[in-house]
């Protein structure tokens, strides 16, 4: 294990066993691997972090975790999310990262590429605090529908508004052309402070109201950069979520 000290990036990855609407989701088999094996291989395959960290509260997890081989660490399960968890495990174990990418243990199909594109990003935009994927929407029911996150970007690719709200709003027709239509992923690299402030801060109203986290430094201030990507993932909610992944797997085998 490298020690702290030489940590210049790294990706967290928390993991829950239990969730609403799919328990223990996480630990769900793809075709031959479970969802956060396929994550963490992803992670691992990323150029240029020097570790990937696996923080659960669940000795299930962890147990499976060790069958791999992955870093994996014990954390409360008092902590209220994901990112709270990244948090907590850079306060106590890599107190002098500089970039902390909290990587979604839901994102089965996320390429190392888009990993390496937000490390490159915040590297090389000193002006922002956090870097996000964006993507183009596939079609008005996404632009409707609330569990997909829109994002309105200023001329210089960082965020204005994030909303599960149609946004832009079109006055004459509701919902206007595709092509002004972007939405977000939940992927986040953030440097080390604007994760110590995400920790710090009260939950913010319009955070709770929209449920949506990354609003809490948006309206603190803090800068996200938006980085655009044409990857294909599916987030993996429910049941069927995760027969989706299964068959577009199938599909990338016969290629």
């Amino acid at each position: 294990m490298l020690s702290p000290a030489a940590v210049r990036a790294i990706i967290a990855i928390p993991a829950r066993y239990h969730s609403e609407r799919f328990p223990g989701k996480v630990l769900c088999d793809l075709e031959g691997q479970s969802m956060l094996e396929r994550v963490w291989r992803a992670a691992t395959a990323a150029n240029g972090f020097d570790a990937v960290v696996i923080l659960t509260d669940d000795e299930r997890i962890a147990t499976a975790c060790m069958q791999w081989g992955a870093d994996c660490r014990m954390t409360p399960a008092s902590l209220p999310s994901g990112t709270d968890r990244v948090a907590y495990a850079v306060s106590r174990w890599f107190r002098d990262v500089e970039i902390v990418l909290n990587l979604q243990a839901d994102e089965p199909l996320v390429p190392s590429q888009l990993l390496e594109s937000l490390l490159d990003a915040l590297t090389n935009h000193p002006f922002a605090d956090v870097a996000t994927p964006i993507a183009s929407v596939a079609s008005i029911e996404e632009v409707r529908s609330p569990t997909v996150c829109k994002v309105l970007c200023r001329h210089d690719g960082t965020a204005l508004l994030f909303s599960r709200a149609p946004i832009p709003f079109d006055r004459r027709h509701g919902i206007g052309a595709l092509e002004h239509y972007r939405k977000h992923i939940g992927i986040y690299a953030y440097r080390r402070g604007a994760l110590e402030q995400f920790a710090e801060l009260p939950p913010d109203p319009i955070e709770v109201l929209e449920s949506l986290e990354q609003l809490r430094l948006l309206r603190a201030g803090a800068t996200f950069l938006c980085v655009p990507t044409d990857a294909e993932l599916i987030a993996v909610d429910t049941p069927a979520d995760a027969d989706r992944v299964r068959a577009y797997l199938r599909r990338q085998a016969m290629l």
